[in-house]
């Protein structure tokens, strides 16, 4: 199913998740990894433009 749109309810997924709960718990580190990445790549750029904005002293 590569290239598709899925659209489920909440309950779809939930009774899906309940069959299989190895996916449960394989997505939920993948959304905690995915989370702290976009975090941490927020920091790194709020860091670098902090550090263009100021001028160097002559």
């Amino acid at each position: 199913m590569e290239k598709c749109t899925v659209i489920l309810t909440s309950q779809e997924i939930y009774t899906l998740l309940q069959r299989d709960t190895d996916i449960f718990k394989t997505a939920l580190k993948r959304g905690k990894y995915f989370l702290r990445n976009r975090t941490q790549r927020e920091r790194e750029v709020n860091q670098f433009e902090r550090g263009q904005s100021v001028k160097p002293r002559l």
